[in-house]
């Protein structure tokens, strides 16, 4: 109830009341709210999907490393896109499906894929009674419509934890890994950003939301499961709404790079591919360096079965992916390409093989699980 002063008796103190209807009172409050997930902490890091994981472990109390976070969801992956009206023409993805979904999974999160919704209202209205819960959400968007990025080029294929919002303001706080501090992104952009038709990856407002992380799981098992269970995808292949990611798509890469010269948009193509393998949060090389980091860091485990030799291979291919994205820079900053997409096709044969050796060799020696139900060593 609010008392308002009548206009004819404000020389007599005279009030009266005004109730507004019951059906608009959490819109009226709503227009002075502010809220921001109690005890949220946000760290700066290196990949936008780890990086935020990693927000959210600490922030249900389990202290793990972004390189873990990787790692536990099987982030290694390799897509190529070469649809028509993309801009740069070839596009690459040198990581894995789901790899938000399958940690989430390992930690006892009832999900089998992001959740979709075709509504930008209804999307907006979740996430703030998901942030009024004090329930983080994670999002895909397209970094074109995030204003504190200032970019033009589409990546719908960016992740995000949503953690506030401000209605006076009209604005989300967002814990991005590229910023020290969290960022607005206003309503309107953020619909935009999420509900983006930017190819190879069009949005429907992306998310999931978190409301626990389970403990009480085995170490050994959970690390065990997520080295093996990166091998299986990348042999075996996984085709999601993205397209398909697997060894075999680097074996067709490399079969195409040639065709790359005839194309109109090589230079853009090359910088873009360059930036992929060697900038956008992918450690130097494409990832395979950051998990590098995580097969060392959890190397007490593996070793018994693998030895110690996985994290020194990891380095030898992240290597090759290095050379790669150097390649295609000097490519791209050259008046012509000469014969460099033929280089780089010959380096992407290369990694094909590595990688597929890898990870046949990863398979080969998981170690047999004995009647009494203990890991063995292979032979």
């Amino acid at each position: 109830m609010i008392k308002m002063t009548s206009p004819s008796d404000e020389c007599s103190g005279v009030f009266m009341e005004y109730r507004f209807p019951a059906i608009l009172i959490p819109s009226v409050l709503r227009l002075l709210m502010k809220k921001i997930i109690n005890g949220w902490k946000h760290l700066k890091g290196v990949h936008c999907g780890s990086a935020a994981l990693r927000d959210i472990c600490l922030y249900y109390g389990h202290d793990l490393s972004e390189q873990m976070c990787f790692g536990l969801g099987a982030g290694l992956g390799f897509y190529y896109s070469c649809e028509e009206g993309m801009s740069p023409s070839r596009i690459i993805q040198p990581r894995g499906p789901l790899m938000e979904i399958n940690f989430l999974r390992s930690f006892g999160v009832d999900v089998t894929d992001w959740k979709y919704e075709d509504d930008n209202e209804r999307a907006s209205a979740d996430l703030r009674e998901f942030i009024d819960r004090d329930v983080p959400v994670l999002i895909q968007a397209d970094i074109c419509y995030l204003e504190y990025f200032d970019s033009k080029t589409h990546f719908p294929g960016h992740i995000i934890a949503v953690c506030g919002y401000d209605d006076s303001e009209s604005v989300f706080y967002v814990a991005d890994n590229s910023f020290e501090d969290l960022q607005t992104v206003s309503f309107d952009n953020m619909a935009k950003a999420r509900s983006s038709k930017a190819r190879p990856y069009p949005l429907s407002n992306n998310r999931v939301e978190v409301n626990s992380l389970e403990d009480g799981f085995d170490a050994g098992e959970m690390l065990l499961g997520a080295v093996r269970k990166n091998a299986e995808m990348m042999l075996e292949g996984r085709t999601t709404l993205r397209g398909t990611s697997g060894v075999e798509v680097i074996k067709k890469w490399a079969e195409d790079l040639p065709s790359w010269r005839d194309l109109a948009d090589w230079k853009w193509t090359s910088r873009f591919t360059y930036q992929v393998i060697c900038r956008r949060g992918v450690c130097g090389a494409a990832f395979r360096w950051f998990y590098r980091d995580f097969l060392q860091e959890v190397s007490p485990v593996l070793s018994p079965f693998y030895g110690e030799g996985l994290p020194d291979e990891m380095n030898s291919i992240g290597q090759k992916w290095y050379d790669m994205g150097m390649l295609f820079k000097e490519i791209s900053e050259s008046a012509s390409c000469g014969e460099g997409f033929e280089q780089a096709s010959e380096l992407a044969f290369d990694i094909y093989g590595l990688e597929k050796r890898y990870f046949c060799f990863v398979l080969e020696n998981f170690p047999v699980v004995s009647a009494a139900g203990e890991m063995n060593r292979r032979g």
